[in-house]
């Protein structure tokens, strides 16, 4: 090692452990920042040191503290730090989060010191501050650099700290940390075993008990640390994600509305012998007795969403009335999920209308509002991320329009998830992020080459998506070419067009004709995202997903080929240009491997609906409509005032229309 290694080192030692004090004083701070009175209040705190502190190191800096005077520089210093607390209180700082700062913050944050500079001057105009000019600069630079360097740090300090969970979380097992509801003799059975370590790996941490003679006791050395009302709360503080229910003898109503409070909230039961009868019905499924042997040797199974336990479920479609969405919405009402809509219907209503239904609700609005996603995301427990502007024609229409919601929006999207506390974040990608390739199969790990505004996009999301997804687990499936039919129909996507082209005009026209397309049907793709939405978090949580079938890879040339031995009698016309440079072939193992999850639909069989379609449904023969075409639908929305949120239709009777 060289002189200059050793002195980089020694240097990095020498100020590692001032980094290593903050950030856990920011850690010992946590669970006191927990009331957001408090937490404003000691941001107002820091605003005020940040600049009280600026003066006094401008003026020592510029003027001198004896020549300006001790007395006048720390009233000054008061001054200037209410001041600035005053002016970051009006702007809004003190209702954002500091661990999310970014760079529209940092902006109210440059605002603010500006207008604190811009009083001192009129100030010293009036002749009631007697700095120089450049003293009065200095600090408000310096005031700048200390208020966005505090919010800097806040966000780094939770970022480390999740970062060290995970660097320790790789190196040594995680304990399951469970609580027992019931202090009874059974519960205090399974305490004692566990307490004495007869379960390596698993740690108990208090029992949960309604008998007010119990609260606060410690049993076996083991706290009581609440009544069953008190679970999710003392769940959450004590980051425990499985309870064990050993109240045989307790009311069965009582125990039911329990496990689904518990359930909903995604905390895994298991139940001791004696109430397996407590639910009837399709209520919630059965717990099964627990034993001591069971929690050893069995993995933490995740909670189950189908049958009874979705009847309680809430998840958020965004794009539910979309080419996908509005199979999806249903699918999900059919298993039993409350389902909300958050769409603004750029292509109209046609994927929701005649669908009514007690657990379906419609919010008209725009995932780049901040407002509205909060509104939509509300007691929500999963999110499927569609709305998106689709397409490389779409896209190109207007890039800024596109950038916003197709990336802007999907930052808004990931934070509001955290803050509210969504488990689960489904989000739909493309296959087309790998572009152009002729490096045979493409899979997951193949590098990206995209070649379109649309597909760059879909990388950028993706990469926002997973930094700042926090808690919540992240799922991003790449679409193969979707086809099929759709109660919001399109007929801008290959499949579609050359059938309907072919039943319609009877002549189809290829292009190029040797570029590979991976394929699904609009049906198989929301069986994904449902299947990405259920499967359990070890699975699929950071985890990325071609969806599709490898026997779904075809040429274009093939496809056409393909439409023209189902619809017969349409001449087929070959073009040597090749206006779309996308060329790659996918593999679907992964998705294969991980979920089960393989398409219903073949391409032929997709033809043959479409074709039925547009033969027995007149309104299909018109094609060119722009309601079937996502290019020619946002001309018109690009062109024509955004529609305010009163124009809408009530979203009962939106549903219903």
């Amino acid at each position: 090692m060289t002189s200059t290694h050793l002195e980089l080192d020694q240097l990095a030692n020498r100020f590692a452990w001032p980094v290593r004090a903050l950030a856990s004083s920011a850690r010992l701070l946590d669970p006191v920042l927990r009331s957001s009175t408090i937490r404003r209040l000691v941001k107002a705190g820091v605003d005020f040191c940040c600049g009280a502190g600026a003066v006094v190191a401008a003026v020592a800096v510029g003027e001198g503290i004896r020549v300006f005077g001790v007395d006048l520089t720390a009233t000054l210093a008061v001054l200037v730090g209410l001041l600035l607390v005053l002016v970051e209180a009006w702007s809004g700082s003190y209702r954002t989060i500091w661990r999310y700062t970014s760079l529209p913050e940092a902006i109210t944050t440059c605002l603010s010191s500006a207008l604190v500079l811009g009083l001192l001057i009129g100030l010293r105009s009036l002749g009631v501050v007697h700095l120089s000019a450049a003293t009065l600069l200095l600090a408000a630079l310096l005031m700048l650099f200390l208020c966005v360097g505090a919010r800097t740090l806040r966000r780094w300090s939770v970022a480390e700290a999740k970062q060290r969970e995970r660097r320790s979380g790789a190196t040594r097992p995680a304990l399951r940390r469970v609580m027992i509801a019931g202090a009874g003799e059974h519960g205090l059975s399974i305490g004692r075993e566990l307490a004495g370590g007869a379960a390596p790996g698993v740690e108990l941490v208090g029992f949960l008990d309604d008998d007010s003679a119990k609260l606060g006791a410690v049993l076996n050395d083991v706290p009581v640390l609440g009544g069953l009302n008190d679970a999710l709360d003392l769940a959450e503080r004590h980051q425990v994600r499985e309870v064990i229910v050993a109240m045989p003898s307790a009311d069965r109503d009582v125990v039911r509305v329990f496990v689904r409070q518990l359930e909903d909230a995604g905390i895994h039961v298991r139940a001791v012998g004696g109430i397996d009868r407590f639910v009837l019905g399709g209520d919630v499924h059965r717990p099964g007795t627990v034993t001591l042997h069971e929690l050893l040797d069995t993995a933490l199974a995740p909670p189950r969403y189908h049958g009874g336990m979705t009847e309680h479920r809430r998840v958020l479609v965004t794009g539910g009335a979309g080419f996908i969405g509005s199979h999806l919405t249903r699918m999900l009402l059919e298993r039993g999920y409350h389902v909300r809509i958050l769409d603004r219907f750029d292509y109209g209503p046609a994927g929701i209308e005649g669908l009514s239904h007690p657990r379906l609700e419609v919010i008209p609005g725009d995932i780049c509002s901040s407002r509205d996603v909060s509104r939509a995301l509300r007691d929500v427990h999963g999110v499927l991320a569609l709305a998106a502007i689709v397409g490389d024609p779409a896209c190109n229409l207007d890039p800024e329009e596109t950038i916003n919601l197709n990336y802007t929006a999907t930052k808004v999207l990931a934070e509001a998830c955290n803050f509210y506390r969504v488990r689960r974040l489904v989000f739909a990608s493309s296959c087309s992020v790998y572009g152009a390739s002729s490096h045979g199969v493409l899979t997951e790990q193949s590098s990206l080459k995209p070649v379109s505004l649309y597909a760059r996009t879909r990388v950028l999301s993706e990469n926002i998506l997973f930094d700042r997804a926090g808690e919540v687990q992240p799922v991003v499936l790449r679409l193969s070419t979707v086809f099929g039919l759709s109660p919001r129909m399109r007929f801008d996507l290959v499949v579609n067009t050359l059938t309907v082209r072919a039943v319609v005009d009877r002549k189809i026209a290829i292009f190029g004709g040797n570029q590979w397309r991976p394929n699904v049907h609009c049906r198989d793709a929301a069986r994904a995202f449902i299947a990405a939405l259920e499967a359990p978090a070890e699975r699929v949580a950071g985890e990325i997903f071609n969806v599709g079938g490898d026997a779904l890879n075809h040429r274009i040339a093939a496809l056409g080929d393909m439409v023209a031995d189902i619809v017969r009698g349409a001449e087929v016309v070959h073009q040597k240009d090749a206006p779309d440079p996308r060329d790659y072939r996918v593999s679907f193992e992964k998705i294969r491997r991980v979920l089960g999850f393989e398409p219903e639909f073949t391409v032929a069989a997709g033809i043959r609906e479409v074709a039925a379609a547009v033969r027995s449904q007149p309104a299909l023969r018109d094609y060119q409509n722009p309601v079937y075409h996502n290019v020619e639908a946002l001309k018109q929305t690009f062109t024509t005032p955004r529609r305010r949120r009163g124009d809408w239709a009530p979203p009962r009777e939106l549903a219903r229309a």
